[in-house]
């Protein structure tokens, strides 16, 4: 009996011995040319090694979790994979194994950086890539392109900004700015030279442009020496005044008199004289060229002028002939849509005085003929009134902590000249506050400042009016309101989806606020939940999963305030994990209200609930029985066997005896 059992110990022995020894234990690895074997950059090549594998097998790369390319056992690093983790899995026959997981070495940012002119400022646009490290924050930096070294200003802004207003800078004068992007690795800086404008310069300059461009002819009857043409010039030149600009001073040079043209002296010479304009406005100054006129000794001269050369829709504008060494009396008015234009014939005004009509807004140009003589042109402006605004209400004066909301404004008087809003933070209030357009984020609660600002939309300049967002705490029953837009000029839209999630195991239904367009959801594969908690360093055997669901968005659409109504765990501490559609991670405990946990990320692509057992989830357990179970009954029916039989040999011998 002894040697039975000894001999069925054996052979137990060796059922469960000889797999584990006879078995050679396979060696995957994966590592770099040079032989690293935890980290990689950019560039490198990795390769896996088998060992002890058949050679009939299947390797497949993972970065970060997810399938990437197709089999091979070779893999470059680019810069996609930066800051992220790769491994790779080798199949052969039913068994599969990974190797070592290598961590690709993030790199500092890269940054692209454009900008444009505006009044006194500089407006920056942006976008950078982190490289496998986020981006922690921007500084800007800007001086006089003369003088790069001597820096005016420095300025921060968060990691989420992607563009920024400079102003009180100085016009006409060419700027150079920089903008550096910091990340965990290094820093990148970028460069633009922008020249901001100086809209005074700008009017000056016009006016300059114009009068260099003009044909000045003095008749001598009206202005025959130095003194009297430049008195002339400056009433002439009096008209620009309507463009806020000063004649500071006229310059007559070169002056010679011209000679009264006659039967007697009908070669009589013309004078001419030289002259330049100091043209002012604001800070601004400019001079013209030295120009060329004559002193026109003809007879016959026709002249026009006007009371004003822009007016508001509405005010009287008069514009009065005069003429010279004419004896027709009758005036002919053209009004004509550009200097060249022959212009059209105004009906039933002979007079040399004309009131032109400003009942709509328009530029167009006016000329006379009197007895075959055209004057010169005129260029008029008829614009609409301006109509300052009076007040901008907002659309809410509270916010919920880690929600995004969108700054909807309704300004007053609707008829407004502008109403393009400008929102800026003035004080976050340590609420950790970020403004991206018109969509305004907190991250704790507190009251936010913020101030809507509207380019010459006041009386005397920018209209501004300051509001103060107070941000509250998300209460656990809160649930998602209904939002309707109220800026008509808005093409984004606000409204609530609710979905019924029969198919999804555990998960009654999900409720979200959809902006700029629709949303859809679907389950999600046990395969894709495995890899995301795996990557989130979650123990899937002590944790139950009770449902998942996946979003899927369609283009430019945003979801908020997710909430998922569950099965039958109301009463008891539950996780949600939000995966960002950047691939975020973020977990919370929540206990259901109703029947209802709430997503913690915006626009969250997957949404996990797990319900912590401490290694209860049955499946896991079984499947761990199972592996140690099966064995030991194989073995003990083998021994029970061996037992019985020789029970019965041991019978068989004393029946004999």
């Amino acid at each position: 009996m002894k040697k039975t059992v000894k001999t069925a110990l054996t052979v137990f022995m060796l059922i469960v011995a000889i797999p584990l020894f006879c078995r050679a234990e396979e060696n995957v690895y994966l590592s770099t040319a040079a032989g690293g074997t935890e980290t990689a950059s950019i560039g490198d090549v990795l390769t896996v090694h088998k060992e002890d594998v058949p050679s009939e097998n299947v390797c497949v790369f993972y970065v970060d979790n997810e399938k990437y390319g197709g089999i091979s056992d070779t893999l470059t690093v680019t810069a996609e994979m930066l800051g992220k983790t790769v491994y790779a899995q080798v199949t052969y026959g039913n068994k599969t194994v990974s190797t070592n997981s290598v961590k690709i070495n993030a790199e500092a940012p890269t940054l692209e950086l454009s900008g444009v002119a505006g009044d006194y400022s500089a407006y920056l646009t942006w976008s950078a890539k982190g490289n496998g490290s986020d981006i922690e924050k921007y500084e800007i930096k800007y001086a006089l392109s003369a003088s790069p070294d001597n820096i005016i200003s420095t300025q921060t802004y968060q990691k989420s900004a992607s563009s920024a207003t400079i102003t009180g800078l100085t016009g006409g004068i060419e700027h150079i700015i920089s903008l550096t992007a910091y990340n965990a690795v290094g820093s990148v800086t970028s460069y633009v030279k922008i020249t901001p404008n100086d809209p005074d310069l700008a009017t000056i300059t016009a006016v300059k442009n114009e009068i260099e461009a003009s044909n000045i002819a003095i008749h001598m009857n009206i202005a025959n020496t130095a003194a009297a043409v430049k008195d002339y010039l400056k009433t002439y030149f009096g008209r620009y005044g309507d463009y806020g600009v000063a004649i500071s001073d006229i310059a007559v040079l070169d002056f010679t008199a011209a000679e009264q043209k006659s039967v007697l002296n009908p070669d009589a010479l013309t004078g001419s004289f030289v002259f330049v304009v100091e043209i002012t406005k604001g800070d601004a100054s400019v001079t013209t060229k030295k120009i060329s006129a004559e002193i026109d000794n003809s007879v016959s001269m026709v002249y026009i002028n006007a009371n004003k050369f822009s007016v508001v829709k509405g005010e009287t504008l008069t514009v009065t002939a005069r003429s010279v060494d004419i004896e027709d009396d009758t005036f002919k008015w053209y009004k004509a849509a550009g200097k060249a234009d022959e212009g059209t014939l105004i009906e039933g005004v002979t007079s040399s005085t004309y009131t032109v009509p400003t009942d709509k807004a328009e530029e167009f140009y006016i000329y006379c003929v009197c007895g075959g003589i055209s004057s010169s042109r005129i260029k008029l402006t008829v614009t609409e009134p301006f109509v300052a605004i009076s007040d901008i209400e907002l659309s809410t004066d509270n916010i919920t902590v880690s929600q995004s909301t969108v700054l909807y404004n309704t300004v007053f008087p609707s008829n407004a000249t502008n109403k393009t809003v400008v929102w800026s933070i003035e004080n976050d209030g340590g609420c950790i506050a970020e403004l991206n357009g018109r969509t305004i984020t907190a991250y704790k609660p507190g009251t936010v400042t913020v101030k809507a600002t509207v380019k010459d939309g006041g009386a005397d300049g920018d209209y501004e009016k300051i509001f103060y967002i107070s941000v509250k705490e998300r209460s656990a029953d809160e649930t998602t309101p209904d939002q309707t837009d109220t800026d008509t000029d808005d093409e984004s839209k606000i409204y609530t989806i609710d979905f019924d999630c029969e198919k999804i195991s555990g998960i009654e239904s999900v409720t979200v606020t959809a902006e700029n367009g629709n949303i859809q959801i679907t389950s999600v594969t046990d395969e894709t939940v495995e890899r995301i908690l795996s990557g989130a360093g979650i123990d899937i055997t002590s944790n139950k999963i009770i449902g998942a669901v996946k979003f899927v968005y369609a283009d430019g659409a945003i979801a908020h305030n997710t909430e998922i109504k569950i099965k039958g765990y109301d009463n008891t501490d539950v996780k949600v994990l939000s995966v960002n559609t950047n691939g975020g991670v973020t977990v919370t405990e929540q206990k259901p209200n109703n029947g209802s946990v709430y997503g913690n990320a915006i626009s969250a692509d997957v949404m996990i609930l797990l319900f912590e057992d401490g290694g209860k989830n049955g499946r896991s357990i079984f499947l761990y029985a199972a592996l140690l179970v099966i064995p030991a009954l194989g073995a003990a029916g083998f021994i029970a066997y061996i037992a019985v039989k020789d029970d019965k040999k041991r019978k068989k011998k004393i029946r004999s005896k």
